[in-house]
């Protein structure tokens, strides 16, 4: 339930020689102002009430306001103290009876409530309940438990009145703003004073009735450590930073002239409220809303923390060490029902006036609620997931700078950037922990890619030699000259990263020899081709009916897969040598898959089909697993077409599968399926060429020019790769990769000869690395820095909202500790690459999460 702000008053009361001054003034403009005659005849009863109160309660929690315990007289004590509760009750009711014109007023307001309730559908009608604020400028009016004013018969039960204090300094006509509330379940502080003649742990077991429903710290002075000062210490507590959103005192207060009261925080210590004044201030600010006193005499105390801003309840006059218990053990169990503050302390009062009549008679008189005006009373709100994820939302700032490392790992030069980065970290803990993939690079194995390319001296020895030598198209008959080499050499898979799209002298020397290899050595060629630009193989050079054609274009260091692992339609320039290899291993290259210059068809469908058909038969095979020549395969399906003994077809199958070959050539139904195209991967992951392993462990790298004056043994295992080798006129340069950088830099080169760096890496390079890994099973797969990024934003909140919940002193031990967490996860990054494949951002997800932090 909220405070009918629309539906308030205020009443001013002063006390002007004999006589006492009203004004109240309403929301709706109502204004009504009246004057009595001082009541002296109230403040008589009161004092005999007060005074019989005193002696029937002899342990109060004032120490120092009376002279030692009071013995209770032998007569019937509490029903003479009832007796003067009626007496007093019944002269102040009348007293107050005389503010007719108020009264009505007031009625009227509660009238109008009543009715609109009653017409509303709305159960939850919001303007039902009518709030008076009142203010008196003398003690003596104000110790008056104006909480008991009848403003309607009580057989009357329309609208509902709450009447709150608040201090007569008070000058605002206008409705208090909330205070700014603290994010996260309510914190309580629970301070335990000196407990001379008094029961405090039943106080604590009261206060832990809210633990269901905030976080409760208590301060006890008997938890200090030795020569600690408890001022200081009570202090520091009061204004922790990470905030309370309500502060308890359980012991001994009194009322003081100058100071606004005292309270005994510790055997011989007490503190004033002008004291700890600043504090209470600076944990207004942190969000502190409400102060409760369950001790003696409070008024003054009152008065001085509702004046701050904050809502506070006390008791008016000396309390009862068990009056104290009941009070805040229903109190609490209020509080942790969601009532809000001032319904839990009428629903206190009440149980001390039905429940415990007899037992504790004029208790219920005793606690007040003040407020600053118009506030909405403090209320702990239940913890649900909205309150979690309002807690959770960034704040602007957290928000301005979560969106701009998002843009900023959006940009493509950002993200080149952090790339090569990342892999020159890792060519260097890869080089420092000896982590290389097992051939080694000690290994004597040839590697499976052989990469001739024509780099400067290439060119300035062929333009001696060749009339007319051009680079922009290369020189077909160099080419050719090339290819010659090769087929002498016996290799048998060749791939030419040149665009050959356009007619040029001399291209019958290169078809030729790309011809003869065909016929002779069975050799396989793919031909670098732009399939965006539509620019094929001439005719002349190269037919598609015995040759392949795969697409150079590729994302910078991006592995490019193909959108049909048969590569029905098209298919990148790597993969597809990889395929051919693969295929040209198999017995008799599968079923007649040989290129044939008399072939009609179209030599990539042909192996398109080959392939289908092999995920087909594999689809058809059983689950159970059969060992044919030597070969785990499975048993064949009733419907299944038997393949022919000497076709090999088995072994094929074996050699094609995803455990064979990484991106199952000729296997659809588990890895075609598992999306392995780079567009189709979740929210911007890919695969990535690895810079870490050294060039010359992914490929042997030789000029064109030596290649030509020297002999290559068991070039028939290699796939080659004739492509530019960075002389200046070459389209496919590209600027040298820090971890390429690194790998060439003589310290890094022991395990062979050093020589110059190259300044640039080409497209060649690249294909070369990407053959590499398609052959040896190798891919790294890049998680989007988006996606750290958003994860590290939720990490830094949350460890933000644990470090709000610390004391300082913790708090610095566990930013200690998140240091070397973050190297922690720097390392498992840098190993993740390494041992599964993966490549975590660090940076940026780093920034964003000590930016929450700090």
């Amino acid at each position: 339930m909220t405070t009918n702000h629309q539906n308030s008053f205020r009443l001013n009361v002063w006390q002007a020689d004999s006589s006492c001054l009203f004004y109240l003034r309403g929301n709706y403009g109502q204004e009504v102002s009246a004057k009595l005659d001082y009541p002296a005849k109230v403040i008589d009863c009161y004092e005999e009430w007060r005074y019989l109160y005193l002696q029937f309660y002899p342990k109060l929690r004032a120490r120092e306001l009376s002279s030692g315990a009071i013995t209770p007289v032998v007569d019937d004590l509490g029903h003479e103290l009832e007796e003067a509760k009626e007496i007093f009750l019944d002269v102040f009711q009348r007293w107050l009876g005389q503010l007719q014109t108020i009264r009505e007023t007031i009625q009227h307001q509660i009238f109008t409530v009543a009715k609109r309730v009653s017409q509303s559908k709305n159960t939850a009608e919001a303007y039902r309940e009518v709030a008076i604020f009142i203010a008196c400028d003398s003690v003596e009016l104000a110790r008056l438990p104006w909480e008991a004013w009848q403003l309607l018969p009580e057989d009357i039960p329309s609208g509902r009145i709450r009447i709150t204090r608040i201090p007569i300094t008070t000058q605002a006509e206008t409705i208090a703003r909330d205070n700014k509330l603290r994010h996260g379940k309510p914190r309580i502080l629970a301070i335990l004073g000196d407990n001379t003649d008094l029961n405090l742990e039943k106080d604590k077991q009261a206060i832990k009735l809210l633990k269901s429903v905030a976080q409760v710290e208590f301060f006890d002075w008997q938890h200090q450590g030795d020569g600690v000062n408890i001022k200081a210490a009570l202090a520091a507590e009061i204004t922790d930073e990470r905030g309370w959103d309500a502060l308890f005192f359980m012991g001994h207060s009194d009322e003081t002239k100058v100071t606004d009261g005292k309270l005994a925080i510790a055997p011989e210590q007490l503190v004033s409220i002008s004291e700890i004044k600043e504090y209470l201030t600076t944990a207004k600010n942190q969000g502190l809303q409400l102060c409760v006193f369950n001790s003696c005499s409070g008024l003054k105390i009152a008065n001085r923390l509702a004046d701050l801003g904050l809502q506070v309840v006390i008791m008016r006059e000396e309390i009862h060490d068990n009056v104290a218990h009941v009070f805040l053990k229903e109190f609490c169990s209020r509080l942790a029902q969601y009532q809000d503050v001032q319904e839990a302390m009428v629903a206190a009062c009440r149980n001390l006036q039905v429940g415990e009549k007899f037992v504790y008679p004029s208790a219920y008189l005793i606690p007040s609620f003040f407020s600053p005006y118009g506030a909405k009373p403090f209320r702990i709100e239940p913890w649900g997931y909205q309150k979690l994820l309002k807690q959770w939302l960034p704040k602007p700032k957290e928000a301005i700078a979560l969106a701009s490392v998002l843009l900023v790992s959006a940009m493509v030069p950002v993200q080149d950037m952090l790339l090569d980065g990342r892999t020159f970290l890792q060519a260097v803990y890869r080089d420092s922990t000896n982590q290389f993939p097992r051939e080694g690079l000690s290994s004597a194995k040839p590697r499976s890619v052989l990469l001739i390319a024509i780099d400067q001296d290439s060119i300035n020895q062929a333009q001696l030699e060749i009339k007319g030598f051009k680079t922009q198209p290369m020189e077909r008959e160099y080419l050719g000259k090339l290819v010659r080499q090769l087929s002498k050499s016996g290799a048998k898979v060749i791939g030419i990263d040149y665009l050959l799209y356009t007619q040029e002298p001399r291209e019958e020397k290169l078809a030729s020899a790309i011809q003869s290899a065909v016929s002779q050595q069975d050799t396989w060629f793919v031909f670098g081709v732009n399939q965006d630009k539509n620019r094929k193989v001439f005719p002349k050079i190269a037919s598609p009916k015995w040759s392949l054609q795969g697409d150079i274009t590729f994302f910078r260091w991006d592995m490019e897969l193909p959108q049909d692992p048969t590569c029905k339609k098209s298919c990148p320039f790597a993969y597809l040598l990889a395929l051919s290899h693969q295929l040209h291993q198999q017995p008799n290259h599968g079923i007649g898959l040989n290129p044939n210059l008399e072939s009609t068809t179209n030599f990539q469908q042909q192996v398109s089909q080959y392939l289908q058909q092999v995920s087909n038969q594999d689809n058809a095979m059983g689950e159970a697993p059969l060992k044919a020549n030597g070969v785990r395969v499975r048993a064949a399906s009733p419907t299944a077409k038997a393949w022919p003994k000497a076709s090999g077809a088995p072994k094929a199958i074996a050699s094609l599968k995803p455990n064979n070959v990484p991106f199952a050539i000729g296997r659809r139904p588990r890895y075609a399926n598992a999306s392995v195209k780079p567009k189709n991967l979740p929210l911007g992951m890919r695969y990535i060429i690895d810079f870490s392993i050294p060039p010359e462990q992914a490929y042997e790298h030789k000029p064109a020019w030596e290649f030509l004056k020297s002999d290559f043994p068991n070039i028939e295992q290699q796939v080659v790769i004739i492509a530019s080798g960075g002389y200046d006129e070459a389209e496919d340069n590209f600027s040298l990769p820090l971890a390429i950088e690194y790998w060439c830099h003589p310290l890094n080169r022991t395990r062979k000869p050093a020589d110059t760096c190259p300044k640039v890496f080409t497209g060649g390079e690249a294909h070369a690395y990407m053959v590499h890994h398609f052959l040896s099973k190798h891919t790294i797969k890049l998680i989007p820095d988006s996606w750290m990024i958003l994860l590290a934003a939720l990490l830094g909140k949350g460890t933000t909202l644990l470090l709000l919940q610390q004391k300082p002193q913790k708090r610095q031990q566990s930013v200690l500790i998140l240091v070397g967490a973050t190297a922690v996860y720097g390392i498992i990054g840098l190993q993740a690459y390494i041992s599964a494949s993966i490549l975590i951002p660090i940076a940026l997800p780093s920034i964003i999460l000590w930016f929450y932090i700090i």
